[in-house]
């Protein structure tokens, strides 16, 4: 089988000026007040973000294997499952800014117990996961749980010299466990079939209306000017795309952009009527 990716970036020169300058994260919070300078040798700095940027990357890594958590297989031998049977539209948004990010994909998925020839009962479904949560919260976790006396006795213990801890150093220092049970308490996931969400059906079937001319000239004469960009940010989105129009070949679409309006457009023709049907349920 042939793979055909398509690249799509939108993004122009005065919108990369904007969000070169709105996309440099603030520094880091500096170690709590009225600590030593350093715990039996280890820079108590050292320590802080060592830890700190740990705490801050598994916001990365929790939020992926909560949305992992939600895939569901392509086969099952239990008969009240559901199986996925085809991959739609995936969505990966990635952004310098803690924690904001956002995992969703559409899926159709069909109930093991009417058999795998019966196509009939199948419906999409959309999974997403993403946090409910600012980048105070996720410092609050390190400033909560921060110990330099005992970070400093892990190393040691490990044989951890302190010359060895710089700035590019990372470690859980045994706090693996409470970290991530915090973390995921911040994260808000989603499972929805089209059977108590239309909006699922909608969004698929709006993305299949768009016409997209795969010429590597640009657009052609006549096409309207995009849409606004959305404000600067530091997002990196990939929306990817499976395209079964080509019978014999594997066809993947994949849109990236850092907030260029038409990125915004599909977005909202996809997943905004999903959105609508969840904040109807939940007035």
């Amino acid at each position: 089988m042939t793979r055909l990716q398509i690249i799509l970036t939108a993004f122009t020169a005065s919108l990369f000026c904007n969000f070169a300058d709105a996309s440099v994260p603030p520094p880091p919070p500096p170690p709590p007040e009225g600590l030593p300078a350093a715990y039996d040798g280890y820079s108590t700095e050292s320590l802080w973000y060592a830890y700190l940027f740990w705490v801050r990357g598994e916001t990365v890594t929790r939020r992926e294997a909560a949305f992992e958590a939600l895939r569901l297989p392509g086969y099952s031998d239990d008969p009240v499952a559901w199986r996925t049977d085809l991959d739609g539209p995936s969505y990966t948004s990635i952004s310098w800014w803690i924690p904001h990010g956002t995992l969703f994909a559409f899926e159709e998925v069909c109930p093991v117990g009417d058999g795998y020839a019966n196509q009939e009962s199948c419906l999409w479904r959309y999974r997403s996961a993403a946090f409910d949560a600012r980048e105070r919260d996720i410092h609050a976790i390190a400033y909560d749980t921060f110990d330099g006396a005992a970070f400093a006795a892990h190393l040691a213990e490990q044989g951890v010299p302190p010359e060895a801890v710089t700035r590019a150093y990372r470690s859980d220092f045994g706090q693996a466990a409470r970290v991530h049970e915090r973390l995921d308490a911040m994260i808000v996931s989603r499972d929805i079939r089209a059977d108590s969400c239309p909006g699922v059906q909608d969004g698929i079937e709006a993305l299949a209306q768009i016409s997209l001319p795969l010429s590597p000239y640009g657009p052609p004469d006549g096409t309207p000017p995009p849409p606004p960009p959305a404000p600067p940010s530091g997002d990196t989105q990939t929306l990817t795309i499976p395209a079964g129009y080509f019978p014999d070949m594997d066809v993947t679409i994949t849109i990236e952009s850092n907030g260029a309006g038409s990125m915004r457009s599909l977005l909202d023709a996809l997943i905004g009527p999903v959105q609508a049907c969840i904040d109807s349920q939940a007035d």
